[in-house]
């Protein structure tokens, strides 16, 4: 079980329903958690594509929930882009597909480590997955959505640099095959100009070939959206994110028994964002965003980099079928 004071834990729970080595947080291996992509179902025959980048930073450590001194590592840093691919194969059916390269995911060290800097890079995980529809009243501005998927890693989990193996948190993915499942409510305010979602996404971690196995990872995202003027909204998140400890079944140091495997100690945190987002819609089906995820609340178990910003563009067009 994760440690989590009540507090955090009440709010994390009216959010989401439910109840190494170093790790850098900024850049754990694996896809980024993007923004408001294609959350619901679309309509039938209808496409929609979403391209986003992504850039991260993490400059200090923490020790639980406070800053800590820094270890070997002074800062880091990853730039990210992806795209996502939905189609409505069925009325209230729609698959999708994603993936993404890391331009860079950069370790920068601390005086007197060699080498004094560390650079990954590469295609990451394709995620096939399907969203059904089970409620959608577009009367009442209500629908509820769910859904599943596969996460694949196609990109390396054991990149080296001049024959050395790179950390993990460098690798563009975690070699494992994962589990997704996701849960979409809207309700809309069409005179208030006013809309609210919630998305809560489940990743539930495989053990990939060299036997480690990444914490699961649960995130959940509150939205308020409001329209200032047609074609502008302003769009306010909040996010929470828990990712458990990470396992391996090899001995060594830093690391503890629990159930014949062993849990990495500097792993695993629970982290709660604020993500002012803006959007502008324009053409036929085009809309542009730009966010930014501030951190307000981190617990690291032991002494880890923490997260300090990150900044996300992304673009997407909807192709809506033909009347017949």
């Amino acid at each position: 079980m994760i440690k989590i004071c009540k507090p955090c834990f009440l709010f994390l729970l009216i959010l989401s329903g439910l109840p190494t080595d170093l790790t850098a947080q900024c850049c754990s291996p694996g896809t980024p958690i993007g923004g408001t992509s294609a959350l619901g179902v679309l309509d039938k025959q209808s496409t929609k594509i979403f391209l986003y980048y992504k850039y991260g930073y993490s400059g200090r450590y923490f020790e639980g929930s406070k800053p800590a001194e820094s270890q070997s590592i002074k800062n880091g840093n990853y730039n990210y882009t992806g795209i996502s691919l939905a189609f409505g194969i069925a009325e209230k059916i729609t698959t999708e597909i994603e993936t993404g390269y890391f331009i860079n995911k950069t370790q920068n060290y601390v005086e007197n480590i060699i080498p004094n800097q560390q650079i990954g890079k590469g295609l990451t995980d394709v995620t096939l997955g399907f969203k059904v529809n089970f409620y959608r009243n577009l009367e009442k501005q209500l629908e509820i959505t769910s859904g599943v998927g596969i996460k694949f890693a196609i990109g390396s989990y054991t990149q080296s640099n001049n024959g050395a193996i790179l950390p993990r948190d460098l690798q563009p993915t975690t070699g494992s095959t994962d589990f997704i499942h996701i849960l979409f409510l809207y309700k809309g305010y069409v005179e208030k100009h006013l809309r609210f979602f919630i998305n809560n996404r489940i990743e539930f971690k495989r053990q990939n070939p060299e036997t480690y196995k990444y914490g699961n990872l649960y995130a959940t995202s509150f939205f308020t959206s409001y329209s200032l003027s047609p074609g502008w909204n302003i769009i306010t998140a909040i996010r929470s994110e828990i990712r458990e400890r990470d396992t391996r079944s090899s001995t060594g140091f830093g690391i503890q028994i629990d159930n014949e495997r062993e849990k990495v100690i500097q792993s695993g945190s629970q982290k709660v964002f604020i993500v002012p987002q803006l959007s502008y819609s324009f053409g036929k089906d085009w809309i542009l965003s730009v966010l930014v995820d501030i951190p307000v609340y981190q617990y690291y178990n032991d002494k880890q980099l923490a997260s300090s910003y990150a900044v996300s563009l992304s673009i997407s067009k909807e192709f809506k079928r033909k009347n017949s």
